[in-house]
């Protein structure tokens, strides 16, 4: 069976082009998206195509940052229109001419205008022309405006310079104090605000105001956090490798899982392997069980919350010590901002990526919708063998990134700089990075992610072994202990659980490395496919040629 993955590291490294970067280029004349305009954008987009409560978000950037373009760019794919609320007429009319000058068709909406004038703007939006309505509070407070809008499907709500609900709503312009009951209204699936100005007061003046007491992000953080440690784990049991990294890693933790009923059963079975301080959360609870689950983190020092991405909105836990993910987000963005929810405190954080390798990669190309190419852009941070924060950072369009040294492959290469350097000795061969053990020359790279998965050696080794000798029920059990009274014996996957060797050998069936004759003399019997058999060979050779290889005694079959 042909594979899915890439041939060579070269392809690996190979990224699609940036759909998002794309449009800033072609629409906006940006030749560069700076990082956290990436992630005020990517919130919009995933949260408008996610079956999520309304998202909402804070965003605080210095003036001449370009926040303009975090609400404009997207407003050109979500699917539905996006109301702008400006404080002054002269910032609704110089925003008009932008978006005029970029080719995008807008219906501003203000105090004085004619009947004629009203109705050309509202053909506008009913024939779809137009994707951005431009409004100040107080037009948007009329009745006209709201009936007309409220057949409209409104996609993204932003209030630009926010500030002004608390500066301005307080005093002369108590029109701002309605606007999020205006929100409400409307129903958008997304909100934002922006401002430059938000000290603690402002900041809570707009949480009361716009967003009612409901849950926000706020976005003020740089995209590099040089506390948190990036590290993948290769894996053919994500079971097991979400048990063993629980059992080691450091708490308050947090696991992000993709779907609201995954969070419980992940819960579930955490607690009845001993993970007692365990529970779920997504948007899908009640405000009160939200608020009850928010408070127990935020006072637990060992807890374990296993949520969607839900977490994280209205919720500052800054001691999180580790952020785990069960499978890869859809974009750099999501995962940056979600591993950013650990080490809010500064100090250091861990980030790790469970990759499940039986899992096939998606699609890849320019004529996918823009969601699916962000994803395929992402994709490949599993299975690089290069600095992780390097490649974190030029998918938001960095081109100088720092020395790392806090992500899994570059620790390994220091590590083993070290350890050469110490005493002249080399490591063992446990120890060494893919480079230095040389298997790039003889093997590729969805084999050498093979070596790196607990557990894989000694399964092949024991079919290999025992071949066309088993049926699967009987080589799961022998890979544990078995036998009874005196005849009691140990299998290589020792103190796994049944359900971790089931995904063990369900996933090199999957990946075609073994497999079940489904007729012939061997029918049902497991054992070592063509790949298999080429693996194995290949592992052989080098294995000779290696000094320093603890495994050669157990090839011997």
């Amino acid at each position: 069976m042909e594979s899915e993955y890439p041939e060579s590291s070269e392809e690996i490294q190979e990224i699609p082009p940036d759909p998002v970067a794309k449009l800033a280029r072609e629409r906006f004349k940006i030749d560069h998206l700076a990082p956290l305009q990436r992630f005020v954008i990517a919130n919009i987009l995933d949260a408008d195509t996610e079956n999520l409560l309304p998202y909402r978000q804070l965003v605080l950037f210095p003036t001449g940052f370009g926040k303009s373009v975090c609400f404009q760019l997207p407003s050109l794919v979500l699917e539905g229109l996006t109301v702008v609320v400006y404080p002054l007429l002269a910032l609704m009319n110089d925003q008009k001419r932008r978006l005029d000058e970029a080719g995008i068709p807008c219906a501003l909406f203000r105090g004085g205008l004619a009947d004629e004038e009203w109705r050309a703007q509202e053909t506008a939006v009913s024939s779809k022309k137009a994707r951005i309505v431009i409004a100040n509070p107080e037009i948007l407070a009329t009745s006209r405006l709201r009936q007309f809008l409220s057949r409209c499907r409104i996609a993204h709500f932003v209030i630009d310079e926010a500030h002004c609900i608390s500066e301005w709503g307080e005093t002369f312009r108590p029109t701002y104090l309605t606007l999020g009951e205006s929100a409400e209204k409307l129903a958008p699936h997304v909100m934002s605000a922006f401002t430059a100005t938000a000290g603690p007061d402002i900041v809570s003046s707009i949480e009361k105001r716009l967003f009612r007491g409901n849950a926000y992000r706020l976005v003020t953080s740089e995209a590099d956090r040089p506390n948190i440690h990036y590290a993948v784990v290769q894996t053919l049991s994500p079971t097991r490798t979400l048990r063993r990294l629980l059992s080691s890693c450091q708490k308050p933790a947090i696991i992000f899982e993709r779907s609201r009923p995954g969070t419980r059963m992940k819960a579930e079975f955490l607690r009845s392997v001993g993970f007692a301080a365990t529970r779920f959360y997504h948007a899908g609870l009640s405000r009160a069980e939200r608020n009850e689950i928010e408070s127990w983190f935020q006072k637990a020092e060992d807890a374990v919350l296993v949520s969607t991405n839900a977490y994280g909105m209205g919720v500052d836990k800054k001691n999180i010590r580790t952020v785990i993910h069960t499978g890869l987000p859809d974009s750099a963005e999501a995962y940056i901002q979600e591993a950013g929810r650990g080490g809010r405190d500064g100090k250091d954080s861990f980030a790790v990526l469970i990759h499940n390798i039986a899992e096939r990669a998606g699609p890849v190309g320019s004529d996918l919708p823009l969601q699916e190419q962000r994803k395929a852009r992402f994709a490949p941070y599993p299975l690089i063998e290069t600095c992780r924060r390097e490649f974190l950072l030029h998918l938001l369009g960095e081109t100088e990134t720092p020395v790392c040294g806090a992500c899994d492959n570059c620790e390994l290469e220091m590590k083993m700089a070290r350890s050469f350097s110490s005493d002249g000795s080399p490591p063992r061969w446990r120890d060494m990075s893919i480079h230095q053990r040389g298997m790039p020359r003889c093997m590729p790279p969805h084999w050498r992610l093979l070596l790196q998965a607990e557990g894989f050696l000694e399964t092949l080794l024991l079919v290999a072994a025992n071949q066309r000798r088993w049926t699967m029920s009987e080589c799961i059990r022998m890979l544990g202990p078995h036998g009874i009274g005196r005849g009691n014996y140990t299998g290589g996957l020792y103190g796994w659980s049944r359900t971790e060797r089931e995904e063990m050998v369900s996933s090199l069936l999957a990946l075609s490395i073994i497999e079940i004759p489904r007729r012939g003399i061997w029918k049902g019997s497991i054992c070592l496919s063509k790949e298999g058999r080429e693996f194995l060979s290949v592992f052989k050779r080098f294995a000779a040629r290696s000094a320093h290889h603890s495994w050669r005694a157990e090839l011997e079959v």
